[in-house]
């Protein structure tokens, strides 16, 4: 390593327990590896995430974190729901955690398509039961180009250090997960909310269908997520866009984003 990448590492380490330490810890990574943005986002249990620190090297890419982020995008983020699955600590590329058809949903091309990230890759470490933390470091449109494999492999390196510095400074700073587990699940609150708001009364199948048709997966990922054929998936939407006098995803999205913005908080189980 250089004296640079020492310097920072030595910092990060002085700062562990205390609250200088994402801003530390944050740029030795960026030593590792040379992003233009970088956010870190704590997941507990399925609350409303906590972001921690952020910071941006060129256009402001979290300018709806606010607005639209934590009020219900973070519902259908890959992220998120690789949290929830508790997924095991490493370092991944978004597209590595995000469902197959991600990039041509709907979600993508309103959230990620506008903030203008195109490339991203999150350090990811469970903590106790039901916490994630996540440091998520960016690349935008002004750089041209994505992380190269020289540089991923770079920042590997120095894997087994950043997960034994977060997780310290999570043990130093006493912060403890202490978010229970819910009762309703978020296609409960969905089915609500839709019968509510619109006079439509969804199945499970139908509501489970909608959400992870908005998170980006195909009829085939549909079905093995929810141990059906693709022809029966295929089904399911058909019921569910008759019911919801839509014919399109862009349709279906428009119509549930503000009803997922009203269930915020509520748990989305599997």
């Amino acid at each position: 390593m250089t004296n640079a990448v020492f310097g920072c590492l030595a910092r990060a380490i002085e700062a562990i327990g205390r609250h200088e330490f994402y801003p530390a810890m944050t740029e030795y990574l960026r030593r590792c590896l040379d992003y233009d943005n970088v956010i870190v986002i704590v997941f507990t249990g399925t609350s409303v995430p906590d972001v921690l620190y952020k910071r941006i090297y060129g256009p402001d890419v979290f300018r709806y974190i606010a607005e639209q982020y934590l009020p219900a995008a973070y519902l259908l983020d890959p992220i998120y729901h690789f949290h929830l699955r508790r997924g095991k600590a490493g370092l991944y590329r978004l597209l590595d955690v995000a469902p197959d058809q991600f990039r041509r949903s709907r979600y993508f091309k309103w959230y990620y398509g506008r903030i203008g990230i195109t490339d991203e890759i999150s350090v990811v470490l469970p903590v106790g039961e039901n916490t994630t933390i996540t440091i998520s470091m960016g690349k935008d449109g002004t750089s041209g180009h994505a992380f190269s494999q020289k540089a991923e492999e770079f920042l590997r390196q120095h894997e087994p250090v950043i997960m034994s510095l977060i997780g310290a400074h999570w043990v130093a700073s006493g912060t403890l997960a202490t978010a229970k587990a819910h009762q309703t699940s978020i296609t409960d609150s969905l089915i609500a909310a839709v019968r509510t708001c619109h006079k439509v009364v969804l199945s499970p199948r139908q509501a489970e269908t909608a959400l992870l048709i908005l998170q980006g997966h195909s009829s085939p990922s549909i079905g093995l997520h929810l141990g059906v054929s693709p022809q029966t998936v295929k089904v399911f939407r058909k019921q569910l866009y008759r019911k919801c006098g839509i014919s399109s995803q862009a349709e279906l999205f428009a119509l549930m984003m503000p009803i997922l913005e009203r269930t915020r908080g509520a748990p989305f189980e599997g």
